[in-house]
């Protein structure tokens, strides 16, 4: 009996996986620079490739016309899977399994004449490790031009009548040997790491709120605690030598929908996989897969970015579900791996939408570092994984791995302690927190540390004063205009704030570009002082531009105007 494909159905899957390769060979070149594709595309354009080749196969099936099934009393041939005729001697058991949009027929194979068998397609290529142990031969129902539940029954009488024939001549059929067994697995209990794990993401969440060193707004953490808590920061870690913060930027969020999302995930990820593998390999897999997407982060990304969250680690562990979904025969279980993980997977490293509504750019470069890694990871797994041990050996490997992430983690409290409290004690960042009398205070020690720039602190103390109502403003700001030269800058911006020069006067005064850019930032601070917004944008603006970036002015424009755009 032979049983042709249904060409509508081809051809429709022949249409589908063209659109689908068109849009994720497009999707690198949708996010913010059109014209310049996301470095994603060296993982999306590969994958578009492959599924339009996929789509192409389908469609020479479709003209060719061959049948797909071939059921007869000396065997069953399945076009999909072997070159040759499977002898019903060589047929252990057929298996249909029915879901909704899936009818599939597993025909499972005595191991030795599995091996026997050349295969077809892409699997012909594939390593073994890949290929599966005693992979059953299988062929979609649905794509044949017949009946399912009829091609089933045909199958199954054929077997019947050769198992009869098989018992009235003596002969029988091959027992595979027992390192061919089925690969032993329990799924039993409950992914206790994963929920573990999310705790202790949501209370790493709570302490970025209540240790940020810049108020939180709504309830997201400011990039500046970001950064100061552990992000991944090009110039941090490559000058400074901070990579432990490959390992914390995982553990942080942006936001709690950031969090929420890839608590979801995780706990998606632990249902699928760790009690497939055993809790030490899951966390292994994550602790592991969290530095590959912080690295990839690190290095893909604009070096003014800072990179947090758990998706890189998340990510590797779907990538693994699917790597090891092949340590199982097909059926049920790796199918169903596979489709839990796929969902997730793709449209994690398809840079579809650049940026949220907040503003966060999503980190499609962790993802597919996190993806790289996970995946790498499960490949070594797989040929340590016997097939009578519910999980893969070398356990304790995964665990030491596991322990030397989280003993970074916490040993990163204390340098992330000394960031903290050299940033909170910088008066800068008391001024723009509305520290004010705190940062006058430190604006006056720091004139001990760098005795050259004390005109300069006595103006931003006198900023911080007035800002803070502090009725000594003046008197302090005169007291100190004392003791300077008057024929040398910064002189006039004292006369200026002391109401002795106008805005014009100071300017005229500048003379050279650094003593220019200075006045106009202070010229801004004069009108800010006097409620005028609207005219000290423009200065602040001016001062942003002509400024050295190692100048306290060019830092007061960037604090200025972020002060104004909230308002």
């Amino acid at each position: 009996m032979e049983f042709a494909y249904d060409k509508g159905r081809l051809l429709w899957l022949v249409f589908l996986a063209q659109v689908i390769a068109v849009a994720i060979a497009g999707g690198p070149l949708l996010p913010d620079r059109p014209g310049h594709p996301h470095l994603s595309a060296i993982f999306c354009w590969p994958l578009a490739a492959l599924i339009s080749l996929l789509g192409l196969v389908l469609l020479v099936k479709a003209a060719r016309g061959k049948p797909g099934l071939i059921a007869s009393p000396d065997g069953i041939y399945i076009e999909t899977h072997s070159d040759e005729t499977i002898p019903w001697r060589s047929v252990r058991d057929i298996r249909r399994y029915q879901r909704k949009r899936a009818d599939q027929l597993y025909v499972d194979l005595d191991p030795i004449a599995a091996r026997t068998l050349t295969r077809r397609g892409l699997m012909r290529w594939l390593p073994r490790a890949l290929q599966g142990r005693a992979t059953p031969a299988v062929v979609s129902l649905k794509l044949l031009r017949a009946d399912p539940n009829w091609v089933y029954a045909q199958c199954l009488e054929f077997l019947a009548k050769n198992r009869e024939q098989q018992a009235l001549t003596g002969g029988g059929v091959t027992s595979p040997p027992e390192d061919h067994a089925a690969p032993v697995f329990d799924l039993k209990g409950r992914p206790f790491f994963t929920y573990a794990l999310i705790g202790v993401l949501v209370g790493i969440y709570v302490a970025e709120l209540k240790f940020g060193v810049v108020p939180e707004k709504q309830y997201a953490p400011s990039t500046q605690t970001l950064l100061v808590l552990g992000g991944t920061f090009r110039q941090r870690v490559l000058q400074y030598d901070e990579w432990w913060r490959l390992v914390t930027a995982s553990l942080l969020h942006g936001n709690i929908l950031h969090l929420a999302f890839n608590c979801f995930a995780l706990w998606r990820a632990g249902i699928l996989l760790e009690r497939l593998i055993g809790w030490r390999w899951f966390a292994a897999l994550f602790c592991l897969s969290a530095i590959g997407g912080s690295t990839a982060s690190l290095l893909m990304n604009p070096a003014n970015m800072v990179g947090v969250g758990a998706s890189g680690g998340i990510i590797g562990l779907f990538a693994a579900v699917i790597v090891a979904s092949f340590h199982f025969p097909a059926g049920p279980l790796p199918e169903i791996l596979r489709m839990g993980a796929v969902q997730i997977l793709v449209p994690s490293i398809l840079p579809l939408v650049g940026q949220t509504a907040d503003g966060m750019h999503i980190d499609y470069a962790a993802h597919l570092g996190g993806a790289l890694a996970g995946g790498i990871v499960s490949l070594g797994l797989l040929k340590v994984w016997p097939t009578n041990q519910p999980h893969p050996r070398f356990s304790v490997v995964a665990l030491i791995s596991s322990v030397a992430f989280a003993t970074i983690a916490v040993g990163s409290i204390w340098p992330v302690s000394q960031l903290r409290a050299g940033y909170l004690g910088d008066p800068f960042v008391q001024y723009f927190q509305g520290q004010y009398q705190r940062a006058a205070d430190d604006f006056v020690a720091r004139i001990k540390l760098n005795p050259d720039a004390t005109p300069y602190y006595h103006l931003w103390r006198f900023l911080a004063q007035t800002r803070g109502n502090d009725s000594q403003a003046a008197s302090d700001l005169r007291m100190a205009a004392g003791k300077l030269d008057q024929s040398k800058w910064p002189y006039p911006v004292y006369k200026l704030f002391l109401g002795e020069l106008t805005p014009e006067e100071v300017t005229a005064k500048a003379t050279n570009n650094d003593s220019l850019c200075e006045a106009i930032f202070y010229v801004g601070e004069w009108h800010l002082l006097r409620g005028e917004s609207a005219e000290a944008i423009p200065k602040f603006n001016a001062a942003l531009l002509s400024c050295p970036k190692t100048f306290m002015e060019y830092e007061g424009a960037q604090g200025e105007l972020l002060q104004l755009s909230r308002h």
